[in-house]
């Protein structure tokens, strides 16, 4: 199960995850993702995104790249997502599996929002030039 909700006051968009998803869950939870970004980029608000991932299990290959694929239709590098996953096995997995998307993996919550928040600093894993 996909499920999203919208923390007003810090403007965070929260995605929580659990199990083990289809292609059906995840265009489903893509479309209605890209009607509230839509809806924050109209009104000139910045995206932030939290997906909490830590109760989902592993996903199967083809569900993984349907997923990456709706990531680089839906983000654009202005806007800040933070994956948080179980652990630092999980947080290296991702962050491999994420290549060049400006999408951040991490741990532990607080550093997650404490990313989003800031937009000066790098995704955690990325070295500047």
């Amino acid at each position: 199960m996909i499920a999203c909700e919208l923390d007003d006051p810090d403007g965070i968009i929260f995605v929580h995850a659990t199990g083990v998803w289809t292609i059906a869950d995840v265009d489903r939870h893509y479309s209605h993702l890209g009607l509230i970004i839509a809806d924050r980029r109209r009104n000139g608000l910045p995206i932030r995104i939290l997906s909490d991932v830590t109760e989902a299990e592993r996903q199967a290959p083809d569900i993984e790249a349907r997923i990456l694929w709706h990531m680089d239709r839906t983000y654009l590098p202005t806007d800040r997502v933070a994956i948080l996953v179980a652990n630092v096995a999980d947080k290296l997995y991702v962050r491999a599996r994420l290549g060049e998307a400006i999408v951040a993996a991490f741990s532990s919550q607080l550093p997650a929002e404490m990313w989003l928040m800031s937009d000066d600093l790098q995704p955690p894993g990325i070295v500047a030039a």
